[in-house]
């Protein structure tokens, strides 16, 4: 249970809230004692009581049914940076509706929300906190719905607002040119081998950010025993700072969703450059065999903080910009994350059907979640194998090799 507690030395007594203070909507669930534990209890009898609360005339509010689905998101979900946010954003716009009967909350309060959520945007016309609020009340009432408290969904009635980031209107404008960086800086970091193609490897097997961060060698299988035609890489887990405690740790994908927790066929190629990889870096780092963390270092031997992946790619962009320096208005705004547009780009180029790039890229959408579920790593493999000569890097596996001896000599 993520609440507080704490002695108030002026009254004198303990003080158990939840949750930890940040439910400014109304009064946070308390309990008071002599005690802690007594506090602790009181404060847990409250909350059972306001989960299962109801207003006058038995009505179900929209603060219970928040209540209830945040408890119900938090269960067995280790992400609390994402779960804190969607807590904060739901929060801060229902905040004039949680006293209001859930029957009574309907499309009106919706477009009401989706309104204040576009006049908070610096583009109203084009607002992403819109459509970010639009999906998390239709979440939040489909939760409902399925436990009988409401029969149908408000947001049904409201059209869903759209957004379209300007990084991804640069991509669809220059996606050509976004190819070919892309292409030029994989086999730029290839020519070394370092932290930097470790990176690129995995971005351009469709990972975001945050998976590289958090890619280790024990999501592979079949890498060590040299099987690379058997190669997968389970994508599970990141690593970021903590919101709560400001501490870097490894955060859990949850297994319900089949889409960001997603296991992948790994390019024969690509393994066996993921395979030498592993071999210098335990040189470099004199780490034993068998080592199974993390895939990509930093230059003391531990994992990539945000600031320290994001220098690397900025080094990466540089060398390409001094090498095309017409190309910089463009090139110079290419993040990281837009090595997915670009995997997903030359795979639909070249004959990839959607349905077998979203399961890659970790898409997943209302419509095609039974079909994304049922999808196995063997539908993929022949997709994923692709990758390597559209990335025109499929045959640089000696060049790869040869490096690696000549930095032992």
């Amino acid at each position: 249970m993520n609440g507080t507690v704490f002695y108030d030395a002026n009254n004198k007594r303990w003080i158990a809230r939840y949750p930890a203070g940040r439910f400014n909507t109304g009064k946070v669930i308390a309990g008071y004692g002599q005690t802690a534990e007594k506090a602790m209890a009181r404060r847990d009898a409250a909350l059972k009581r306001a989960l299962n609360g109801t207003m006058r005339g038995g009505t179900i509010t929209v603060r219970h049914v928040l209540m209830k689905y945040m408890a119900w998101i938090e269960q067995g979900n280790d992400r609390r940076n994402s779960i804190a946010r969607k807590r904060d954003r739901l929060e801060r716009y229902l905040k004039p509706y949680m006293g209001k009967p859930m029957k009574s909350f309907d499309s009106d309060d919706v477009g009401a929300i989706i309104t204040a959520a576009r006049a908070a945007s610096t583009d109203s016309a084009n607002s992403k906190i819109a459509k970010t609020m639009w999906g998390e009340i239709h979440q939040m009432c489909d939760f409902a719905i399925q436990r009988g408290m409401i029969e149908k969904n408000p947001t049904d009635y409201v059209i869903r607002p759209k957004y379209t980031s300007a990084a991804r209107r640069t991509n669809e404008l220059h996606i050509d040119e976004r190819i070919e960086q892309g292409r030029w800086m994989l086999e730029h970091a290839a020519r070394d081998g370092g932290t930097a193609y470790g990176m690129l490897l995995l971005a351009c097997m469709g990972l975001r950010a945050g998976e590289i961060r958090g890619m280790e060698y024990k999501c592979f299988a079949h890498l060590l025993d040299g099987a690379w035609d058997s190669t997968t890489m389970t994508v599970q887990q990141i690593y970021d700072r903590d919101v709560e405690t400001g501490e870097w740790r490894l955060m859990k994908h949850t297994k319900s969703n089949a889409m960001t927790h997603r296991t992948l066929a790994v390019p024969k190629p690509w393994a066996y450059n993921i395979f030498c990889f592993y071999e210098q870096i335990q040189d470099k780092h004199k780490l034993p065999y068998g080592y199974d963390g993390f895939v990509c270092l930093n230059k003391d031997g531990k994992p990539l903080t945000r600031n320290q992946q994001s220098a690397i790619w900025n080094d990466l962009r540089r060398a390409y910009i001094n090498e095309h320096p017409d190309r910089k208005p463009i090139a110079s705004t290419m993040r990281i994350h837009d090595m997915r547009h670009v995997i997903a780009s030359v795979l639909v180029m070249n004959g990839a059907t959607l349905e077998q790039v979203r399961p890659i890229l970790g898409h997943m959408n209302a419509e095609m979640t039974a079909y994304y579920t049922a999808l196995s790593t063997g539908f993929n493999r022949a997709t994923m194998n692709e990758l390597p000569e559209l990335m025109n890097h499929g045959n640089n596996l000696l060049n790869f090799i040869n490096i690696n001896n000549e930095n032992k000599k």
